[in-house]
């Protein structure tokens, strides 16, 4: 069987190990990642082998040749442009002929039994067989969902928490059979897992996931790099390790495990290991300390310390300093005596700590930035001037300034306004114009962020010591997940660019949103032209949010009291002004849950007869749909169709809007706020959730194997007798989180703490 190597990737997410070089290039124990690749294909027979390049393909070509040194035929196939994996392949369909070939990445590490692999793919005569391994974490790769017969059903590429149903991961080791790859055109981009494969099954063919016993790991970044190398060391994955191999000199206290390459300089009195990899030319003086780490041919000083980090080439860390765990010198970056370098920071080629100096943020192309994590809901949250600083702001604005105009707003403190102007400058820096704005509130940032079609907004609230960062799209919603993680890598890699003095952006200013976005939600939510029966409400006196609510009621003939009472309903915009919340005219309170069933009612009897909800909301507006014979989409279950009508109804997920669409209701009909939420079916929800010791994708999928279960897209619903349960990964720790409902709060709890106890249960047999 012939193979084809995949070797063209950049490796932007571990830079700066792989700055100049290809990914499939990155040293790994005296040898390319690439060069385990091909110990492995040996180790199998397959010697045959095309290999993919793009990205500085001379310096894969100059060090393996022909391939003869490793025994093996290589014929190289470069893309002039990108053409995805499997367009890649598809150049080299000549080379690999009629029958079935192997398909493997050419930057990960693994040892799989291709024998069994092989023997797999032949039992079940598909067109494409995917070799899968688990992943507890699996945000940065692509889930694959199987059958109990190992059939795949879909695929989910780089999938939020909402959307882990499975541990199973790609790997991209593939067995390919000719008509696979029939429906990749010549010269086109085309990506096995984006593109290829869910076109191969939307044609009914035959496709087929296994889990392959061996080990296999994605050397993403630098963190899966250093995890590479300790499994290695501890045996967990067979590579060769004994090519370019040293020896030990005496009076050195060598720490087992630890690999120690050819000239290699370690002096008496200094400790080596345990799990420290010393590549050709590495240099260790007396008293020095190196554990966890890897030098690629760097030099540590006398009294130095060095822990859990990687020393690309001719990096130098000078007497008695100090790099902490996750730290990464780039070449010949130079650390000075005395310095420290704390965890996580990255160095970028060059850079220099002066003596004594302390290096707490990464220093690279752009500038000192700290990776920025978006969290459930597209919001980043963080204490001010930690997680949520200066540096981050304005390193978030040059890259959010390539698009050009950026809606820059804030509320709620003086430490948001610095925040917001420091994205503003930001965005100046890189060429951008940016859009300050008065907007009061993230929803208000949102919608003129709808209005204007400004490409990309950003709004920064306070709340006492932390901060939340919103940024919307021109659609005025959150950004998409793609959307985000590309922002969340250009941080980390320092990619926003700077304009010359001649280029840089000019500050804007739109003011006047408060009052424009009254106005609308107050002409956009009224059911009818003719005049509404006023309606009497109550509104509280605190935040942004409330004084924009007031003022749209207030614009459509509402009688708006400011403050708390009964006699009328009151509703209060929560959360940035996306969630409404309420009580009616005795008092009771009204839940955003019921509120959206209502609003969905509201939709199907006075709208345009469709409505669209979150794929947690309740199921009780199934039964409101069905009654008014309407159509109900769920965002995720329903793809573009429910999007699009998502953003079409914005009273579904802005509170202004909400808040004016009910009272349109009460003022057409002359209903009580009570005796709306009353005609509602009767139900109640519940919240929970289950810590877990096993991996979030692993119970989500075996609470998915109930019959009774519906994926949603996001999160999975389960029947349970009348009631519903509502499951989905919690993105910022290993839980669960559940929404129980049923008819009465004491059953809603009741099936809450059942189904706890269930998943409790799944967790421990899985």
């Amino acid at each position: 069987m012939k193979a084809v190597i995949l070797a063209g990737g950049e490796g932007s997410r571990l830079r700066p190990l792989t700055l100049g070089r290809p990914k499939p290039m990155t040293p790994l124990f005296g040898k390319p990642v690439l060069g385990h690749i091909l110990d492995l294909l040996r180790r199998y027979g397959v010697r045959d082998v095309a290999v993919t390049l793009r990205y500085l393909p001379a310096a894969v070509t100059d060090w393996f040749g022909d391939g003869a040194e490793q025994g093996m035929k290589l014929t190289y196939f470069i893309e002039e442009e990108p053409l995805g994996t499997a367009g890649g392949v598809k150049k080299c369909m000549d080379f690999l002929g009629e029958e079935d070939f192997l398909v493997v990445s050419g930057d990960a590490v693994c040892d799989l039994d291709l024998s069994q692999f092989v023997a797999l793919h032949r039992s079940r005569r598909s067109v494409a067989s995917l070799a899968l391994c688990r992943r507890a974490e699996p945000l940065e790769y692509g889930l694959v969902r199987t059958d109990a017969q190992g059939r795949i059903l879909g695929f989910v590429e780089k999938p939020s928490w909402g959307q882990v149903d499975t541990e199973l991961v790609n790997t991209g080791v593939y067995i390919l059979s000719h008509k696979a790859m029939e429906l990749v055109e010549d010269g086109a981009e085309c990506d096995f897992g984006k593109d290829l494969f869910p076109k191969l099954l939307a044609r009914g063919e035959t496709l087929c996931g296994w889990e392959v016993p061996g080990y296999w790991q994605d050397m993403g970044d630098c963190g899966a790099y250093l995890e590479c190398v300790h499994d290695a060391l501890e045996g967990k994955v067979t590579l060769d390790l004994d090519t370019g191999r040293g020896p030990r000199p005496a009076g050195v206290e060598v720490r087992e495990p630890c690999w120690i390459g050819t000239r290699v300089s370690l002096a008496p009195g200094c400790i080596v290991g345990p799990y420290a990899v010393l590549g050709e030319g590495s240099t260790v003086a007396t008293g020095a300390v190196v554990e966890r780490s890897v030098l690629l041919g760097a030099s540590v000083g006398e009294g130095a310390e060095v822990a859990g980090a990687i020393l690309c080439k001719n990096a130098a860390v000078h007497r008695r300093a100090m790099v902490n765990p996750g730290a990464v010198l780039g070449e010949e970056a130079v650390i000075g005596p005395e310095a420290i370098v704390a965890s996580g920071v990255k160095l970028w080629p060059r850079r220099r700590i002066p003596e004594g100096g302390k290096a707490t943020a990464s220093q690279v192309t752009a500038g000192e930035t700290v990776p920025l994590k978006f969290s459930g809901g597209g919001v980043l949250r963080g204490d001010i001037g930690e997680e949520v600083t200066v540096e981050t702001m304005l390193a978030l604005g040059m890259l959010l300034g390539e698009s050009g105009q950026v809606g820059v707003g804030w509320s709620a403190g003086e430490a948001a306004a610095m925040l917001g102007r420091a994205a503003g400058c930001g965005v100046a820096a890189a060429g951008g114009t940016p859009l300050v704005n008065d907007a009061p509130c993230p929803s208000a940032g949102a919608w003129l962020a709808k209005t204007y079609q400004i490409p990309v907004s950003i709004f920064v609230s306070q709340d006492g010591d932390a901060a939340e960062v919103r940024i919307f799209g021109p659609d005025g919603l959150p950004l998409r997940r793609p959307e985000q993680r590309k922002l969340e890598g250009g941080l980390l890699r320092g990619e926003g660019s700077r304009a010359p003095a001649a280029r840089v952006g000019a500050f804007e200013t739109i003011t006047g949103v408060r009052s424009s976005y009254a106005a609308e939600a107050a002409a956009r939510a009224r059911l009818t032209t003719i005049p509404l029966r006023p309606v009497s409400v109550w509104v509280p006196k605190t935040g942004g949010e409330n004084q924009v609510l007031a003022a749209a009621l207030t614009a459509m003939g509402c009688q708006v009291s400011r403050g708390e009472g009964r006699g009328m309903p009151t509703f209060s915009a929560d959360w940035g002004g996306f969630r409404l919340t309420a009580w009616d005219e005795t008092g009771r309170p009204i839940s955003s849950d019921h509120l959206l069933v209502l609003l969905t009612r509201i939709e199907l009897e006075n709208g345009g007869g469709q409505a669209v909800l979150p794929a947690w909301a309740p199921a009780a507006a199934e039964r409101v749909a069905e009654s008014f014979r309407g159509r109900l989409l769920r965002l995720g279950r329903d793809g573009e169709e429910a999007q699009r009508l998502w953003q079409e109804l914005p009273w579904m997920w802005d509170a202004v809007f909400a808040a004016c669409r009910v009272c349109a209701r009460m003022g057409l009909t002359g209903e009580t706020l009570a005796a709306l939420n009353h005609d509602l079916p009767a139900f109640a929800t519940v919240r929970g959730e289950v810590g877990l010791r096993s991996g979030r994708g692993r119970v989500m999928g075996a609470a998915l194997a109930d019959p009774a279960a519906r994926s949603q897209g996001e999160g999975a619903r389960i029947q349970v007798g009348e009631g519903w349960v509502y499951v989905i990964p919690n993105s910022r720790r290993q839980a669960l989180r559940i929404i129980a409902e049923a008819t009465t709060l004491e059953a809603a709890q009741e099936l809450c703490g059942q189904y706890q106890e269930k998943l409790r249960a799944l967790d421990e047999r899985e």
